[in-house]
Formats: C-alpha cells, sequence, structure tokens
C-alpha cells in the first residue's frame, strides 16, 4: 500500500512537469515568441508625368484669323497635347479643327483630375444671331438629348442651361456627361463659342461637375483672350458674297445642322408610313383585281342575259300548245 501510494506521487510529479515543457512544442526551448505579422507589399500609384511646357503672351493661331493673348495665370499647349487630353479623358472630340488647350497654370494637365480647355476652330461659315430664339423652345433640351443618343455620346441634363448673348456674339452652356455618383472624373463638359464672320471658335472646358465653378471663372478670362483678325469679325459679315451657315445657334448645341436636321426628318416619315402602310405597295395590284373580277362578273352578267330569255320563250310556246 506504501509503495502504491509512493508511485503514485511519483507520477504526478513527472506529470506536473512535464506539461509546462511540452506547451512550448518538442524540441523548443526558451519562452513563446509571437511571429511576426505579415504586411502586403505597398501598392504604389502609377508615376505621374511632369507637366509640359507651356506659353504665354499674344499666340496666333488659324493662319492669324485667330489670336489668344494668355495671361501668366495660364498656360497654352499645342494640339498634341490637346488630343492626348482628350485620349486620357476618354471625351468627345469637339468639332473643327483643335488648335491647342489652355489651363491654368499651377495645374498640370498630365496629371489625373486636372480639368482643362480644348481650343478649336470650325469654318461653318456665319451663323445667323437671330436663329437663337429656339433656345427658348420647350423641346430644345429633348432636341439634345436625342442628338447626343445619335452622337453616342451620355447626356444627363445641362449644369447650365444654353445662353447666347447677341452683343459679343458668344454661346455658353454646361451639360452633364456622366451619371451622377459616377466613377468618371470627366463628368462635366463647359463650352463656350465665340461666333465670327466665317465660322466658330470654341472652348471646350473638360472636368468635373465641383470644377464647374472655376471654369465659369476662366471662362471670363478667356473671353477677354480670344480676338479675331480684322476683316474676320463676326461684324464684317458681307451679305452678298459670304457663306451662310447650315447651322442655327441652337444647331450649335445639338450639334446639328438644319440641313440634317430636314434629312432626319424626311427619313423618320418614310420610314413611318414605310411600316405603317405595309398594304401601300400592294394597292395598285388589289384595285386591278377588283377592277378585274368587275369586268368578269359583268361579262358573266351580259352572257348569262339572252340565255334566260330564250329559256323564258320556250316556257311561253310550251304553255300555248297546252291550251
Amino acid at each position: 500500500m506504501r509503495i502504491n501510494l509512493k508511485h503514485a506521487l511519483l507520477a504526478a510529479f513527472a506529470i506536473a512537469i512535464a506539461v509546462p515543457a511540452l506547451a512550448d512544442g518538442p524540441a523548443q526551448s526558451g519562452p513563446d515568441v509571437a511571429a511576426p505579422p505579415v504586411r502586403a507589399a505597398p501598392v504604389r500609384a502609377a508615376p505621374v508625368e511632369a507637366a509640359p511646357e507651356g506659353r504665354t503672351g499674344a499666340i496666333s493661331l488659324s493662319d492669324g484669323d485667330i489670336t489668344l493673348n494668355v495671361p501668366r495665370g495660364y498656360k497654352f499647349y499645342p494640339a498634341e497635347e490637346a488630343y492626348a487630353y482628350i485620349r486620357r479623358n476618354n471625351s468627345a472630340q469637339p468639332s473643327g479643327n483643335v488648335l491647342g488647350l489652355l489651363a491654368p497654370a499651377s495645374a498640370n494637365v498630365r496629371a489625373p483630375g486636372t480639368w482643362a480647355t480644348i481650343v478649336s476652330y470650325d469654318a461653318i461659315g456665319y451663323v445667323p444671331s437671330e436663329t437663337a430664339s429656339g433656345l427658348a423652345d420647350g423641346n430644345f433640351e429633348a432636341d439634345v438629348r436625342t442628338a447626343r443618343a445619335s452622337q453616342s455620346r451620355v447626356f444627363e441634363g445641362f449644369a447650365a442651361p444654353a445662353t447666347f448673348q447677341a452683343e459679343t456674339p458668344e454661346l455658353m452652356w454646361a451639360e452633364r456627361v456622366a451619371a451622377p455618383g459616377s466613377q468618371t472624373t470627366a463628368d462635366l463638359r463647359f463650352e463656350q463659342k465665340t461666333l465670327a464672320r466665317a465660322g466658330v471658335a470654341t472652348m471646350t472646358s473638360i472636368g468635373s461637375a465641383d470644377q464647374m465653378t472655376a471654369m465659369q471663372t476662366a471662362a471670363a478670362d478667356y473671353k477677354a483672350m480670344l480676338s479675331f483678325a480684322e476683316g474676320k469679325r463676326y461684324a464684317d459679315f458681307q451679305a452678298a458674297s459670304d457663306q451662310v451657315s447650315a447651322y442655327t445657334v441652337p444647331g450649335l448645341v445639338t450639334g446639328v445642322s438644319a440641313t440634317q436636321a430636314v434629312a432626319g426628318d424626311v427619313k423618320a416619315e418614310g420610314e413611318q408610313q414605310s411600316g405603317s402602310g405595309g398594304l401601300a405597295g400592294w394597292f395598285p395590284w388589289i384595285a386591278l383585281g377588283v377592277v378585274g373580277l368587275a369586268g368578269a362578273g359583268y361579262m358573266l352578267t351580259r352572257k348569262r342575259g339572252p340565255d334566260v330569255d330564250d329559256d323564258d320563250d320556250d316556257d311561253a310556246a310550251d304553255e300555248a300548245k297546252k291550251e
């Protein structure tokens, strides 16, 4: 009994010593040390290209017909930089010839999220200012929406309605080119068009909705920068010899000329007639068939008439014989 108790005590003592030793794992000595945390490698953003060299001062464009007097607060960049900016922002190119890019002097036009302005000129002729009354048409915004759909461009509505100043003359508006809350940075397009004797100069600012105030401020500066050479101004128009544009003032917003609008109406009318009047092409044949059937019926009637009379005469003769 004493021997068994002694053995039991020794076994319990041995277990008490072995358990802490085994807690550290086999062949492991010293206190427990936590393993260092595993961290993912940091994601590095793509390096931003350095800002290109811009220009200030008087800049001649479009063979000297247009002059931009760029002050120190802004920079002008060549057309190649403008095309690159359009591609980076996946934006629609303005109509006409792209002449260059304008931006605040402190901005890097190659950095993401930077707003800038495309300078272009479209030699479409003299646009009559009296056509501006069409901007007040109740269907005007719907016309713009239809035009953008045909141009494969997104139109989410006007951020600023189209307004025309006959004194300048100048047309200005802003439109939302992406859905609200979208991840697209360039979701706003601010347009400023100045009419001339033979065409229209355009400043197209591209950026986000929260940059619209800065665009509006720049628009006032752009107005002072831009000038046309003598003889090329809007007031120099000669009705006897100059080309009158196929575009109206509302057409400058929609991007659809009066000729294109008429052609579209004729096409739509033709499609409507083709779709709703499916029997129209068969009408001559149906009419001919009716006439033919009527003629055949008439001939049968005439042929049968004498036969009927002969039968009646025979019946009368039989009755006379019986009497």
